[in-house]
């Protein structure tokens, strides 16, 4: 099953991109993760892959489509949810959520992003964010085992768009990639969106996978998968024996942490960075400085840019095979990530794909990867 079926992200790329470049023996790691979409389709096809992302969120979204959870305990402890909920929507606040400023205070900016409001909680209406509150109040009472709570964790998310301000009479999905509310909105009760999100779940992890995942690179010997909170740049842990297949964030085109804020803002309410913690030792951060994007409303260039894509080409030079999936429509800013990896790599193979059936990508609806693979 696709992982767009289960969450909301932005960015995946076409999985016929991906296999060509997965051998016989390979541990795939993809530091860049996303959604998990890359990895996925190295174990689809009997491989181990180590996932690493930044961003909670993301992390999130691949542990559940990586890891699954158990349908029948998923559904009983959604069941529970659901009826703890309804009682605790009498006592739940419906105040506004703590510092979720659309805003970079440090430099007195907007989010790249923003549109209509200053918050999160105003895309809201107070008894949408009581209904919320009730919903994820309930998720961190119930008992069940890990990769069951995350999948709530993850239902919940998926009910917060159609719950908010930003939903259009009509339509589903996020419309644009920003915080954008129709001049005329429908958002759902949040109950009746949650309930939505959890059968659409429940039919993933009954028909999906569920590999077993490790929480660090000395279980991938015992995991089929290592899901990892990390950075990209930094990362000490490469093996030379790993094969690197990866999408970096392309310049501006996706704010990942701008937008997924949106998701965060809600779940540092739970007890989700607890559970995190007690898989990986360490509570979640959101670490906006170390993203690896264009943002000169955050004061990050083009030229920063550049210097972490070079650290991260530095620190990964050792691997024996890597291979970059890149979406750039401007030549000159593409031309620089080659010489990079020409420079740091070595010899490189440059190709590029044109995926007719994929959405158009891209300020410009571009449908054409530049695939830069070392030789």
């Amino acid at each position: 099953m696709q992982v767009s079926i289960i969450a909301r992200y932005w960015g995946r790329k076409p999985v016929e991109l991906v296999k060509p470049f997965i051998g016989d023996d390979d541990v795939v790691v993809d530091p860049f993760g996303g959604s998990g979409t890359i990895i996925l389709s190295a174990l689809s096809l009997g491989k181990k892959g180590v996932y690493i992302d930044l961003n909670p969120y993301a992390w999130l979204v691949a542990h559940v489509a990586i890891a699954g959870a158990n349908p029948a305990e998923f559904r009983k402890a959604a069941s529970a949810v659901l009826e703890l909920s309804n009682n605790l929507a009498q006592v739940a606040s419906s105040a506004r959520l703590r510092n979720d400023y659309l805003w970079y205070r440090s430099v007195d900016r907007p989010f790249l992003k923003r549109r209509n409001f200053d918050r999160v909680s105003d895309f809201f209406t107070a008894d949408a964010r009581r209904k919320l509150r009730s919903i994820l109040m309930a998720i961190d009472a119930v008992e069940t085992g890990a990769r069951e709570k995350l999948a709530l964790y993850l239902a919940f998310c998926n009910a917060l768009y159609p719950s908010s301000l930003m939903k259009r009479c009509g339509a589903g999905s996020w419309a644009v990639p920003s915080y954008w509310a129709p001049a005329r909105s429908c958002p759902e009760d949040p109950f009746h969106a949650f309930i939505k999100s959890v059968n659409r779940l429940y039919s993933y992890v009954v028909e999906g996978p569920g590999y077993r995942v490790g929480y660090n690179t000395s279980s991938i010997d015992k995991s089929d998968s290592v899901l990892l909170l990390g950075n990209a740049v930094t990362f000490r842990g490469y093996r030379g024996e790993w094969t690197l297949i990866t999408d970096p964030p392309h310049v501006d085109e996706v704010q990942y942490m701008e937008l997924s804020f949106f998701y965060w803002a809600w779940l540092r309410e739970s007890r989700f960075p607890q559970i995190v913690k007690s898989l990986l030792g360490k509570e979640p951060r959101y670490y906006f400085s170390k993203e690896l994007t264009v943002n000169y409303n955050r004061g990050q260039t083009i030229e920063e840019y550049m210097d972490m894509l070079a650290g991260f080409m530095h620190r990964t030079k050792r691997l024996r095979k890597k291979v970059l999936i890149y979406h750039e429509e401007n030549k000159a800013v593409l031309d620089r990530v080659v010489g990079l990896a020409q420079r740091i790599w070595g010899d490189v193979k440059i190709e590029q794909i044109e995926i007719e059936n994929q959405r158009c990508v891209g300020p410009r609806g571009g449908r054409t990867y530049t695939i830069i693979a070392s030789l």
